[in-house]
């Protein structure tokens, strides 16, 4: 819902849950103290004591990234202050352990991560806290989930690991997502703490961590793009060294490929010594997202941070992933840096990455893009200053269709870093999505007929409700209200 809708649903009857359907959302348990730096369990710069005043919806927390670390107000260790106010969701207060039931066209299935996954990711892989969840499926039909900054609040030396990867071979989402392996020092295991696959220094102001963006499989080899973050800077800001991929075999050994390496301006000190020199316009190639068709591997790229817009940029899958093989979308044809400029009137001098043409306007975040064989279309989500959206396209190269919005800040205010599951391309779109407040991952579920207004095929099997938008008033628009509606709150804090 808006934000100006969320007065009105605020005051709708919300009742706290303690047990759980099998078809409802999972949620977090509060984890135990302790001293580690960015844990979802210790009292940081995640949770401050409540102000004097109440805040708005937006102003209740703000973002910095794993992709940063937010300041969640109206908790202090975990726990409600002495002068919270009782009237408001406690989801919108960062209150850790707890998760809205949203009735409409999307809804939180499960936590896959932390104490209250299926899994207990934080006992079986070391993995209390995290976020973004980078999908792909492996050479061996395995569904990846590659995370970002990762926590065990066990005070143990590698509780904090910059990038963590867990995997599965259940791909039916329908009945929930069960990780069953994790990368560990001795590869693949059932059991034992997920270890860093991409070093970082940890060193601020040089290279603070390593942090995934894209994923994908191409010929039995698995690629992961990554930032090297230099420092947080203010909320939504961050500035990084370089972008690059690493690649693996097997999943369990990987390796830089230096010809895929975006030096950004001004680098530090990084793991990677030998940086190639910064050409102009890298800084708009720092972020990423991957899908392969027709015969190239497109990479939708945008600045670091979370207030950049997406250009468009493709390579031949036999040359995937090395940069010099890029070309860039003008808006009608292809190009590469340094080419230079054809026309009636004569040379206008070299192209340059200022003239690939914008694909989706500033503020774009975490792009995730896949084809739904059931719209017939391409589709994407990413994050915006209102919410997480949805476009569609017939092309990569557009026109993209107007933003459907899935969840907006006034249902949940921290939701991000938003990856496409693959899956068979059907109505129910399953995606991976991150909050701060549980800074833990969720399976979504988004019904796209709902979602989209669609009306059912005689030849669609499965049926949609017959009211997409419970809580959508006359004047509904659905690119800035969700018109979702919450009906209650499971909670796991005390089991």
């Amino acid at each position: 819902m808006s934000e100006a809708a969320a007065g009105r649903h605020m005051r709708r009857h919300v009742t706290t849950l303690a047990a759980l359907a099998v078809t409802g959302p999972f949620l977090i348990i509060a984890a135990p103290p302790t001293t580690a730096i960015g844990s979802p369990c210790v009292n940081n710069l995640r949770q401050e004591p409540l102000q004097e005043k109440p805040v708005g919806l937006l102003e209740s927390l703000t973002f910095r990234g794993s992709t940063g670390i937010p300041r969640v107000q109206g908790t202090v260790n975990g726990t409600p202050g002495d002068n919270e106010d009782s009237s408001n969701p406690p989801w919108l207060k960062g209150r850790p352990g707890q998760l809205p039931i949203i009735k409409g066209h999307t809804e939180a299935l499960h936590l896959v991560t932390g104490p209250g996954s299926p899994a207990r990711t934080d006992r079986a892989f070391g993995i209390a806290g995290t976020d973004l969840g980078v999908a792909l499926k492996d050479a061996e039909g395995h569904l990846m989930l590659i995370f970002g900054d990762t926590v065990a609040c066990d005070d143990s030396s590698s509780d904090w690991r910059s990038n963590t990867i867990v995997r599965t071979s259940d791909l039916d989402y329908a009945d929930g997502l069960e990780i069953e392996e994790a990368l560990a020092r001795d590869g693949w295991t059932s059991r034992g703490r997920a270890v860093e696959f991409i070093d970082s220094l940890k060193d601020p102001g040089h290279e603070h961590t390593t942090i995934p963006t894209a994923a994908i499989t191409i010929n039995g080899m698995h690629y992961v793009d990554y930032m090297s973050i230099r420092e947080w800077s203010e909320p939504g800001r961050w500035k990084t060294n370089y972008a690059g991929t690493v690649r693996s075999r097997d999943g369990v050994t990987w390796s830089v490929v230096k010809d895929s390496l975006r030096t950004n301006k001004r680098p530090s000190l990084t793991k990677i010594t030998g940086l190639p020199s910064y050409r102009e316009g890298n800084e708009k190639l720092q972020m990423s997202s991957f899908v392969e068709h027709d015969g190239f591997v497109y990479r939708f790229s945008t600045p670091s941070g979370r207030d950049g817009s997406a250009i468009l940029g493709r390579a031949p899958v036999s040359e995937f992933p090395d940069e010099s093989a890029f070309r860039f979308f003008d808006g009608t044809s292809w190009f590469s840096p340094g080419d230079r400029k054809r026309n009636p009137d004569g040379d206008d001098g070299p192209y340059t990455l200022e003239d690939a043409v914008t694909i989706f306007d500033r503020p774009v975040s975490e792009l995730s893009v896949t084809w739904n064989d059931h719209l017939s279309k391409f589709i994407t989500l990413f994050t915006t200053d209102r919410g997480l959206v949805l476009r569609t396209a017939e092309s990569l190269t557009g026109p993209w269709e107007q933003e459907h919005m899935i969840v907006d800040t006034g249902t949940v205010n921290d939701l991000y870093g938003a990856s496409i599951l693959p899956a068979d391309g059907g109505r129910d779109l399953y995606f991976i999505a991150t909050t701060w407040s549980n800074y833990n991952v969720l399976l979504m579920r988004t019904n796209l007929d709902e979602l989209l207004g669609r009306v059912p095929t005689d030849t669609d099997s499965r049926v949609s409700h017959p009211d997409p938008r419970p809580s959508a008033d006359e004047d509904y628009d659905p690119t800035e209200d969700d018109g979702l509606e919450v009906v209650g709150v499971v909670d796991y804090r005390n089991q």
